[in-house]
Protein backbone atom coordinates (compact mmCIF):
# COMPACT_ATOMS: atom_id res chain seq x y z
CA UNK A 1 0.00 0.00 0.00
CA UNK A 2 1.39 3.29 -1.43
CA UNK A 3 1.71 6.91 1.75
CA UNK A 4 -1.54 8.00 0.40
CA UNK A 5 -3.93 5.19 1.22
CA UNK A 6 -2.48 5.05 4.43
CA UNK A 7 -2.31 8.21 5.19
CA UNK A 8 -6.16 8.40 4.07
CA UNK A 9 -6.97 5.29 6.33
CA UNK A 10 -5.13 6.64 9.27
CA UNK A 11 -6.62 10.19 8.89
CA UNK A 12 -10.57 8.62 9.14
CA UNK A 13 -9.52 5.85 11.65
CA UNK A 14 -8.21 8.70 13.76
CA UNK A 15 -11.38 10.67 13.25
CA UNK A 16 -13.79 8.90 15.20
CA UNK A 17 -16.03 8.49 12.72
CA UNK A 18 -16.19 5.38 11.97
CA UNK A 19 -17.31 4.27 15.80
CA UNK A 20 -19.50 6.98 15.57
CA UNK A 21 -21.18 5.09 12.59
CA UNK A 22 -21.56 1.79 14.21
CA UNK A 23 -23.15 3.70 16.93
CA UNK A 24 -25.59 5.86 15.18
CA UNK A 25 -26.80 2.96 11.89
CA UNK A 26 -27.32 -0.26 12.82
CA UNK A 27 -26.61 -1.61 9.81
CA UNK A 28 -22.96 -0.90 10.15
CA UNK A 29 -22.49 -3.12 12.59
CA UNK A 30 -21.89 -5.94 10.61
CA UNK A 31 -18.22 -6.59 10.05
CA UNK A 32 -18.79 -7.04 6.12
CA UNK A 33 -21.19 -3.75 6.06
CA UNK A 34 -18.34 -2.02 7.94
CA UNK A 35 -15.71 -3.34 5.61
CA UNK A 36 -17.60 -2.37 2.56
CA UNK A 37 -18.07 1.25 4.25
CA UNK A 38 -14.75 2.15 4.79
CA UNK A 39 -13.57 0.95 1.42
CA UNK A 40 -16.36 3.12 -0.28
CA UNK A 41 -15.13 6.45 1.52
CA UNK A 42 -11.73 5.55 1.45
CA UNK A 43 -11.81 4.59 -2.62
CA UNK A 44 -13.83 8.07 -2.97
CA UNK A 45 -11.25 9.92 -1.16
CA UNK A 46 -8.39 8.64 -3.59
CA UNK A 47 -10.22 10.14 -6.59
CA UNK A 48 -10.24 13.26 -5.50
CA UNK A 49 -7.61 15.67 -6.97
CA UNK A 50 -4.80 15.98 -4.26
CA UNK A 51 -5.48 19.21 -2.98
CA UNK A 52 -9.06 18.55 -2.21
CA UNK A 53 -7.86 14.65 -0.76
CA UNK A 54 -5.66 16.41 1.37
CA UNK A 55 -7.67 19.06 3.00
CA UNK A 56 -10.14 16.28 3.90
CA UNK A 57 -8.08 14.21 5.29
CA UNK A 58 -6.70 17.26 7.06
CA UNK A 59 -10.35 18.61 8.25
CA UNK A 60 -10.87 14.14 9.63
CA UNK A 61 -8.00 15.07 11.88
CA UNK A 62 -9.14 17.66 12.78
CA UNK A 63 -12.69 16.58 13.73
CA UNK A 64 -12.44 14.80 17.13
CA UNK A 65 -10.90 18.07 18.50
CA UNK A 66 -13.50 20.14 16.72
CA UNK A 67 -16.26 17.84 18.54
CA UNK A 68 -14.68 18.30 21.73
CA UNK A 69 -14.72 22.21 21.06
CA UNK A 70 -17.93 22.17 20.08
CA UNK A 71 -19.98 19.81 22.44
CA UNK A 72 -18.29 20.84 25.34
CA UNK A 73 -15.96 19.10 25.92
CA UNK A 74 -17.28 15.11 25.24
CA UNK A 75 -15.26 12.59 23.04
CA UNK A 76 -16.96 11.99 19.59
CA UNK A 77 -15.90 8.10 20.16
CA UNK A 78 -17.58 7.52 23.61
CA UNK A 79 -20.35 9.43 22.26
CA UNK A 80 -23.49 7.16 22.16
CA UNK A 81 -27.43 7.61 21.04
CA UNK A 82 -28.98 11.56 21.37
CA UNK A 83 -26.09 12.28 22.80
CA UNK A 84 -24.08 11.98 19.79
CA UNK A 85 -26.74 13.73 17.36
CA UNK A 86 -26.65 16.70 19.77
CA UNK A 87 -22.85 16.75 19.16
CA UNK A 88 -22.91 16.36 15.78
CA UNK A 89 -25.09 19.01 15.17
CA UNK A 90 -23.18 21.60 17.59
CA UNK A 91 -19.89 20.60 14.96
CA UNK A 92 -21.99 20.91 12.07
CA UNK A 93 -22.08 25.12 12.91
CA UNK A 94 -18.09 24.52 12.89
CA UNK A 95 -16.80 25.56 9.03
CA UNK A 96 -16.41 23.08 6.53
CA UNK A 97 -16.98 20.06 9.32
CA UNK A 98 -21.09 20.08 8.83
CA UNK A 99 -20.01 18.89 4.78
CA UNK A 100 -17.12 16.49 6.25
CA UNK A 101 -19.32 14.73 8.24
CA UNK A 102 -22.70 14.36 6.30
CA UNK A 103 -20.47 13.40 2.61
CA UNK A 104 -18.12 11.01 4.99
CA UNK A 105 -21.42 9.49 6.39
CA UNK A 106 -23.58 9.00 3.26
CA UNK A 107 -20.46 7.87 1.31
CA UNK A 108 -20.32 4.87 4.42
CA UNK A 109 -23.79 4.08 3.95
CA UNK A 110 -23.77 3.56 0.61
CA UNK A 111 -20.80 1.62 1.02
CA UNK A 112 -22.53 -0.90 3.08
CA UNK A 113 -25.17 -0.85 0.74
CA UNK A 114 -23.76 -1.38 -2.26
CA UNK A 115 -21.13 -3.80 -0.45
CA UNK A 116 -23.94 -6.43 0.78
CA UNK A 117 -24.25 -9.28 -2.08
CA UNK A 118 -27.44 -11.21 -2.60
CA UNK A 119 -30.04 -8.85 -1.63
CA UNK A 120 -31.05 -7.54 -4.92
CA UNK A 121 -34.52 -8.84 -4.39
CA UNK A 122 -34.77 -6.63 -1.03
CA UNK A 123 -33.83 -3.42 -1.93
CA UNK A 124 -29.94 -3.76 -2.76
CA UNK A 125 -28.04 -2.71 -5.64
CA UNK A 126 -26.70 -5.11 -7.86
Amino acid sequence: MSRGPRLLRSALRSSGLRSYWWRQYPCLREPAARAAAEAHVLGTLRALPPAQRAGYAAALRLLPLAYRLASGGRSLRGATGEEGRRGMRALSALPGFCEVVRSSTALALLGALDGRTGEAGEGGRR
